[in-house]
């Protein structure tokens, strides 16, 4: 499934980027300010492997959401 909104992206989210899998360590979302003060001026999404390997995306439309991690409402 595709996102359609950066909203969506949860951290901890399972994804798939490029074929390979990764998990969302920090999503940024425009104008929104964090608990540091840090506000970005664009979305962003930072994920990692398995192997800590660390990659940048700024298009949430070419991320593919192969498990959400709900960590308010765990099943």
């Amino acid at each position: 499934m595709k996102y359609t909104n950066v909203r969506e992206i949860g951290i901890g989210d399972k994804v798939s980027y490029n074929n390979k899998v990764y998990t969302v360590l920090i999503n940024y979302i425009k104008d929104d300010t964090d608990r540091k003060g840090f506000t970005p001026t664009e979305n962003w999404t930072v994920l990692i492997d398995d192997n800590g390997d660390r990659e940048t995306v700024y298009n949430h439309n070419e991320l593919t959401l192969i498990q959400s991690i709900n960590f308010f409402n765990p099943s």
